[in-house]
């Protein structure tokens, strides 16, 4: 099924003496900040595994608050995607000591399959990867919040199409910035459509506009679908009508591209913001919906916005005080869906059609490319 995901025949590494192959792994440490580095797991031929790896960020000395502007990730070649979550009791140990987060979530350290975890559903995704390597970066004055120690839980879903064991494992660096240096606060915006269902031998594209309820501006932008997603494409809302144009394009669903901008690049201000929307081609004969997995599909924007409306010293108050529904609330500011929903008229047509009926919407469309800032 995933034939796009099979490995070149002259670039496969090679079985281990144990008849495993290594795809594990790693990322040196960041000159300030923290590294996170997974056990590896093993992953039977032509097997669909999703393994959650529950670790923890470990403080420098006595400290609680980090600010980082970049963060970088590796999983092994062939991920189909490796999430970090957190939630609001991920950093319970900070404010009540060790082993409390571990209590509150019911989540010993450890790998286990992720359905097994009950409270996967009040998880947040921190960071999201489709990339072997990914990278993102903040502008110069801009910054997320991090409490250490933080019990952090490792998504990792990997398909494995051929006839060999593989070994997998991922690892992300979070890169931190002195608090004086932080101007405003960076919050992720993680949006999803759930009722998703296409029809057998047709296209069919989802979308829904995504509007922000003060002014911010955007820091960078992705999105998420599985095979069956011919492209992705975010548009701007002004408002009042939805571009005609998309500014992000993605045909490439296995290695979505992270799109940057610069200060006063992308700026949305009150009642304005993005259109996603998701265009799929399903030849199949099954009706395909958002059923969690690989086989499914799924249409997700993400992005990260700032400033978010706490401001640095809201943060760093919370975080001494120790107050626990600050710190809560903390975390619905620093990641959630969109503000709000809209009805706009989109400049895609959402019927679904017969896959001879009409060229894809995709055609022609140039593909975005991934940058980082300087």
């Amino acid at each position: 099924m995933f034939l796009l995901m099979l490995f070149a025949c002259d670039s496969a590494p090679a079985p281990t003496d144990d008849g495993v192959t290594d795809l594990t792994v790693s990322l040196d440490a960041p000159s300030s900040g923290y590294r996170v580095v997974t056990d590896s797991f093993e992953v039977p031929p032509y097997a669909e595994v999703e393994i959650c790896t529950v670790i923890r960020a470990e403080p420098h000395d006595d400290e609680i608050l980090g600010w980082f502007n970049r963060v970088e990730t590796k999983s092994s070649e062939g991920s189909h995607h490796m999430n970090v979550m957190v939630s609001s009791m991920s950093f319970l140990d900070s404010f009540a000591g060790d082993g409390a987060s571990e209590a509150a979530l019911g989540m010993e350290e450890g790998q286990y399959p992720c359905a097994d975890l009950q409270y996967m559903e009040s998880m947040f995704p921190v960071f999201p990867s489709q990339r072997a390597h990914q990278e993102i970066t903040m502008p110069e004055g801009v910054a997320a919040p991090l409490l250490v120690p933080a019990l952090l839980v490792f998504s990792h879903h990997y398909v494995n199409p051929t006839d060999s064991t593989l070994r997998v494992n991922a690892a992300i660096n979070f890169h931190t910035v002195p608090g004086e240096q932080v101007e405003e606060v960076a919050s992720l915006v993680f949006d999803d459509i759930g009722s998703l269902e296409i029809p057998p031998a047709s296209q069919l594209t989802a979308s829904r506009t995504c509007v922000m309820e003060r002014d911010v501006e955007l820091a960078l932008v992705s999105t998420h679908t599985h095979q069956w997603g011919d492209c992705a494409t975010l548009n701007h809302f002004d408002g009042d009508v939805v571009d005609a144009e998309p500014f992000f394009v993605n045909q490439l669903w296995e290695t979505p591209p992270i799109l940057h901008f610069y200060p006063g690049e992308y700026s949305i201000s009150a009642g304005e913001g993005v259109h996603y929307a998701c265009h799929y081609r399903n030849p199949s004969d099954q009706t395909i919906t958002n059923d969690g997995t690989a086989d499914g599909e799924m249409c997700v924007f993400a992005g990260v916005v700032y400033p978010a409306t706490m401001s640095v010293s809201d943060v760093e108050e919370i975080v001494s005080s120790g107050d626990l529904a600050g710190l809560t609330s903390l975390m619905g500011e620093a990641i959630g869906p969109c503000d709000t929903h809209i009805e706009a008229s989109s400049p895609w047509s959402g019927e679904d059609t017969a896959l001879e009926a009409s060229e894809s919407v995709c055609t022609g469309m140039e593909q975005t490319e991934s940058n980082t800032l300087e």
